[in-house]
């Protein structure tokens, strides 16, 4: 009883003079054993304090005569002590002065006033637990899965549409050039050019916190098609860093156009990704408009006698979805833009359309740019749903590896509207012209227009 009697007292004090009681009795108690106890009732998880015990399990938090040790709320439940003599505040359960540096909820900032108020910034993060929550309630109605990405937090939606993706919207004389028809045959119900040629299309790489799409949905669709239109020949990874670092009327990292980086392919070519690595931010352009790979300093592909860069003839626009799968199946994978909004960020897997997750405030979309490389349809109770499957620039973890389906044939994002192809200038087709004694002159075709011939092997003067 006596015991009893010094423990109330205890509390008491403990209720008036929290962090004096604390100096005197500083422990630690709960944080002295080995397994912390907390959860539960567990009478073992006592401590002697003074000439008494206290307590580590939730028991302890019983009535108003709680008998918890005086660390039980910081070790227990994560709840930092009161700071001494100080104008302290709260914010979910996390103790902070005005004197201490700004908390951080999610991507928002929080400071302690003078008065004993929390003042928090209200920027929209890229994701939060509320965009979650309402994502997995809509799971069924949408038909596609969200998940929470670490990469994601703490991070600005405003920072995620400059930084995560990189595309402006085409200008209006580019959205008005003439459209390549494509007079395709039978088209299969499914298909994926990884898998037609496999090996020889691109998985998806991370553009990082770079504005970049505009340079790496180029340089990996004109990989692929390098890659696949010589039937193996020139495997090559390009190198978007050059164009992010040479296009000039581009904005770098915080994005560019798909027409103007065309444009530099076209006119000047780009080298591979070992000759130029790719770093997520610009620099200095290290390529100049007449250079070679022998004067770009890169090493030569083995397979083929090239000392070029690597170019791409004119870009062409597609009219709609059968003209883009025809291309897709015939020549390979295709560039695509599309409006990206909030919860897109957030998918995991399924066929996406865009949600009513996001309130109105949230609905500032941007745009993106993608490759195709292909597509299917599946089956939802009575209803069959068409998709394309696209590889984005996320890198492998995001999505389904990398890779997302999104709704075809309806205009799902705008990502029908403006999809662009071109053919590479491959060393492919090699064919004699005329004999010259036991040597042969060859020319090297291309996949658009012929190369000036070059000769293979190099004459040698005969004697």
């Amino acid at each position: 009883m006596r015991h009893l009697l010094l423990f109330l007292a205890l509390v008491g004090f403990v209720v008036g003079q929290g962090s004096r009681f604390r100096q005197e009795f500083p422990g630690p108690y709960c944080a002295a054993r080995a397994d912390r106890c907390c959860r539960d009732r567990q009478d073992g998880c006592a401590q002697p304090i003074s000439t008494t015990l206290c307590y580590c399990d939730e028991f302890c938090e019983r009535g108003e005569h709680g008998d918890c040790c005086p660390d039980y709320e910081e070790v227990c439940m994560g709840i930092a002590p009161e700071p001494e003599n100080a104008t302290s505040c709260v914010y979910k359960n996390r103790y902070f002065t005005p004197y201490d540096q700004a908390l951080m909820d999610n991507c928002n900032t929080c400071k302690c006033n003078m008065d004993g108020s929390v003042t928090c910034t209200e920027d929209v993060c890229l994701a939060d637990d509320d965009l979650l929550r309402q994502l997995h309630h809509l799971e069924r109605s949408i038909g596609w899965k969200a998940t929470n990405y670490s990469e994601w937090w703490g991070r600005k939606y405003d920072e995620g549409k400059v930084l995560r993706l990189g595309t402006f919207q085409p200008r209006f004389r580019v959205k008005a050039m003439k459209r390549l028809s494509n007079k395709g045959g039978h088209l299969p119900s499914r298909f994926d050019a990884s898998e037609h040629w496999t090996g020889l299309v691109a998985e998806a790489r991370d553009q990082g916190w770079c504005g970049s799409s505009w340079a790496f949905s180029t340089a990996t669709m004109a990989s692929d098609r390098f890659a696949i239109l010589s039937k193996g020949r020139e495997m090559v990874q390009l190198a978007p860093q050059q164009m992010l670092a040479c296009v000039r009327r581009q904005q770098g990292c915080s994005g560019g156009h798909l027409d103007t980086a065309w444009q530099y392919l076209r006119r000047t070519g780009v080298v591979n990704e070992e000759c130029y690595p790719y770093i997520a931010a610009q620099n200095v352009c290290k390529i100049s408009n007449d250079d070679t790979l022998i004067t770009a300093n890169c090493e030569l592909p083995v397979k083929v006698n090239r000392t070029l860069m690597y170019k791409m003839g004119p870009a062409f626009s597609l009219n709609n979805e059968t003209d883009i799968m025809a291309e897709i199946k015939d020549r390979g994978t295709v560039q695509a833009i599309m409006r990206v909004y909030r919860d897109f960020f957030s998918y995991r897997s399924g066929i996406y359309r865009h949600s009513a997750a996001a309130t109105p405030a949230e609905e500032r979309s941007a745009y993106h740019s993608v490759r195709l490389i292909g597509w299917g349809e599946e089956r939802v109770g009575y209803d069959v749903v068409k998709y394309w499957i696209a590889i984005n620039s996320w890198g492998q973890w995001w999505g389904e590896n990398g890779r997302f389906r999104i709704l075809r044939g309806s205009n799902e994002c705008d990502i029908e509207s403006y999809v662009l192809a071109s053919n590479p200038y491959v060393h492919e087709h090699v064919q004699a012209i005329r004999k010259v004694g036991e040597l042969q002159e060859l020319i090297v075709g291309t996949g658009y227009v012929p190369h000036p011939s070059r000769r293979y092997p190099p004459y040698a003067h005969r004697g």
